[in-house]
């Protein structure tokens, strides 16, 4: 699984992993977006007008980590910047009292200012809010709010802080769920601008995933398995880089100290990170295999023997086929090409096996019926599972 020392510039350790606020040196795939809110924000800080900024997208597709870059060179490319300061709030499982206090901190540690949060903790709302002001027009420098995940803040309370933005000439950079709530909605006509975060191919997803692992350990880690959790992430989540790095994390104990995880080891170490990993329905799975056709259970069983006993998170389609012509022998089944093609289809619909992206598909919103145009196919329950379906099959004849 790991191989010798690299020579990597770049390294920088588990900070790449668990650092909540790390900013990769280059944000992969995003370059556009990137250049075109540093762009905006560049141009309104010069000129002195402020905006309302609001990037979608769900979470784990690297809205933050945008709007951190973009803070971060607009400060160390333009000199005249210098005097920048970001108050930074995340509105997950805050109240509106909790978010001003959370502003006021940063604004007061900007500023040197030391706030006895004892005495203001238990004031009403009008008066934090009025604090809230008094401390923003005190400030010697220009402000940047940014708020994280929004549509956990009520409508009404987040449109104070954008109308208070247009009245004091703060601009206000946030970023919300794609699925926002209908309330939330109302007040999208208040940006100025609005940018939604679009999926990523599998080519991309996985050069993000691999940039990130190169950042972190010094050794070659195998490319097999940063495909493999590519193609598990396809399969069982939706295609963003938060998904792969908290799967890196979970792994990380192990990679960092290059110990040889098997298959099976790594189906059992996602099993937390996959809720479709976590509950296998195997009585419904008995109930369809123990209707099938003999030969498709012995197929099963030489397929989960496979995936047992050897350390591939992979299965070519040759090999697929050698074990389909292996379950025709043990029957003296006639070999027949369309059958094992229906076979495999059917694996793939009932959720057992499917086709790896790495393969050179242009398209793979739908699954072609012809799986010989398919080079690789990978287990997408764990195949211990299936295992225990097919003895308990045979265990009743």
């Amino acid at each position: 699984m790991i191989s010798a020392q690299k020579t990597n510039g770049s390294f920088v350790g588990p900070r790449a992993l668990f650092d909540q606020s790390y900013i990769p040196p280059q944000i992969l795939y995003r370059k556009n977006e990137e250049n075109s809110l540093f762009s905006i924000l560049k141009d309104s800080f010069k000129d002195g007008f402020c905006l309302n900024i609001l990037y979608q997208g769900i979470q784990g597709i690297g809205k933050k980590v945008i709007v951190n870059k973009v803070i971060r060179d607009l400060s160390l490319l333009n000199p005249e910047l210098l005097n920048l300061r970001k108050a930074y709030v995340d509105c997950r499982d805050k109240n509106l009292e909790e978010i001003i206090i959370s502003l006021l901190s940063e604004i007061g540690i900007h500023q040197n200012m030391n706030f006895n949060f004892r005495s203001i903790i238990n004031s009403s709302i009008s008066d934090l809010w009025s604090i809230f002001k008094l401390t923003c027009k005190k400030a010697d420098y220009q402000l940047l709010f940014v708020f994280n995940n929004i549509e956990h803040l009520q409508p009404e309370y987040f449109k104070k802080f954008l109308q208070y933005g247009k009245e004091t000439n703060i601009s206000l950079v946030s970023t919300g769920n794609h699925i926002l709530k209908t309330s939330t909605l109302d007040i999208l006509s208040e940006f100025d601008i609005k940018k939604k975060l679009n999926y990523f191919s599998y080519k991309e997803l996985h050069e993000i995933i691999k940039q990130r692992i190169w950042l972190t350990f010094k050794h070659e880690v195998d490319k097999d398995l940063i495909e493999f959790i590519t193609d598990l992430i396809f399969e069982h989540h939706v295609p963003v880089p938060g998904k792969g790095i908290e799967i890196l994390r979970d792994l990380y104990p192990f990679l960092s100290k290059q110990v040889e995880l098997s298959h099976l080891e790594i189906f059992e170490l996602l099993q937390n990170q996959f809720e479709s990993l976590q509950i296998t329905d195997e009585f419904s799975m008995l109930s369809y295999i123990s209707e099938s056709e003999l030969l498709t259970v012995i197929f099963l069983d030489n397929l989960s023997n496979y995936f047992l006993k050897k350390s591939n998170y992979y299965v070519t389609i040759d090999e697929l086929k050698e074990l389909y012509h292996v379950s025709c022998e043990s029957i003296d089944f006639e070999k027949n090409e369309e059958e094992f093609k229906h076979l495999i289809t059917t694996m793939r619909n009932i959720g057992i096996i499917n086709a790896s992206k790495k393969s050179l598909i242009n398209d793979f919103r739908y699954f072609n019926e012809n799986i010989l145009n398919y080079s690789f196919y990978f287990m997408v329950i764990n195949p211990q599972n299936l295992k225990h379906v097919v003895d308990a099959i045979f265990n009743k004849h």
